[in-house]
């Protein structure tokens, strides 16, 4: 949900975008451009995603102004890329959508906190702990790091949204939860069903292009 301005104090915005700045800057310095400029494959992926995802953002629906809702391919993002590239990727998403809106930038840190940091990362944890608790094989990796876990992190932006809107805005429980959670079911399978095809249909015929998987560790012996 792309929170508008008016929601919040201005104290609140400003002190977003301190935060979502240090994380963005983290995430540049730290990124592995290296290893994504010398892959022409996974360059080619990144522009069309980038485009995919920016056509993908226009076409949110809403019932009421400030409760709209669209896919946030943070999940997919993140497996393709890594972390940082995810971050930094979907934050050029969001100034691109905040710039053809005309959205005011001083919302640009509590929506990315929401839409960009918190899915990004948890993905990125839900990733390390399967790679240490579960079997290694194609399956798995597509059906939990691509399905199942782009559903969990909509269940958390939704969860931190939620709370956020509670706490900081005037909006009330009955508002969100007529306004906002009543559409949130479709969203969570709508984002897992997209992350879920589009990172199976990279595994399996552009795995170059996928940073976090390798034929050797997901299909060598099994």
């Amino acid at each position: 949900m792309n929170l508008p301005a008016q929601l919040f104090a201005s104290d609140w915005l400003w002190l977003a975008n301190f935060i979502f700045g240090l994380f963005l800057y983290r995430a540049a310095r730290r990124a592995p451009w290296r290893a994504l400029l010398d892959n022409a494959t996974m360059v080619n992926a990144l522009v069309g995603m980038l485009l995919g995802a920016f056509i993908f953002w226009q076409f949110n629906a809403g019932i009421r102004p400030g409760f709209n809702f669209h896919i946030l391919g943070s999940t997919l993002f993140m497996l393709m890329f890594g972390w940082q590239i995810a971050t930094f990727s979907i934050t050029l998403v969001m100034l691109a959508t905040w710039l053809r809106m005309d959205t005011g930038f001083i919302t640009l840190g509590i929506n990315g906190l929401l839409m960009v940091a918190l899915p990004v990362l948890f993905s990125e944890w839900l990733l390390r702990f399967s790679k240490r608790h579960l079997p290694k094989n194609l399956f798995l990796f597509v059906l939990w790091n691509g399905f199942f876990c782009s559903i969990l992190t909509i269940v958390l932006n939704v969860t931190a949204t939620t709370l956020l809107l509670l706490l900081l805005s005037r909006h009330t429980w009955g508002e969100i939860q007529h306004y906002y959670l009543v559409a949130s079911p479709i969203l969570m399978i709508t984002e897992g069903f997209v992350t879920g095809m589009m990172i199976t249909a990279f595994v399996v015929f552009q795995p170059q292009a996928v940073m976090n998987f390798s034929d050797e560790e997901y299909l060598a012996g099994k």
